[in-house]
């Protein structure tokens, strides 16, 4: 008896979309048949100097955030042998 209740409303469902009484995916996240009334951000031209400038200044944050990362991984490897041998004493 529950399969066919189930197959009654599947089939009800079918129907009700391919009358175009419903659009499918019209209640998902948005819907898919609504267009976007916005326009992509386009990025200005930048001249060669600045995009150099740019990019030295993303290394040099890098290469400080690595050295951070370091720092912090060496301590803590320390921190923790430190404190494994003293639980073997």
């Amino acid at each position: 008896m529950g399969i066919a209740s189930m197959n009654a409303s599947i089939n009800s469902n079918r129907k009700l979309l391919k009358n175009g009484k419903r659009k499918p995916f019209t209640k998902m996240n948005g819907g898919s048949s609504k267009s976007k009334g916005y326009k992509p951000y386009v990025l200005p031209k930048l001249q060669p100097h600045v995009l150099k400038r740019i990019r030295l200044k993303v290394k040099r944050e890098n290469r400080k955030l690595l050295i951070k990362k370091l720092v912090i991984g060496f301590i803590t490897l320390v921190l923790m042998l430190l404190y494994a041998k003293y639980l073997i004493k």
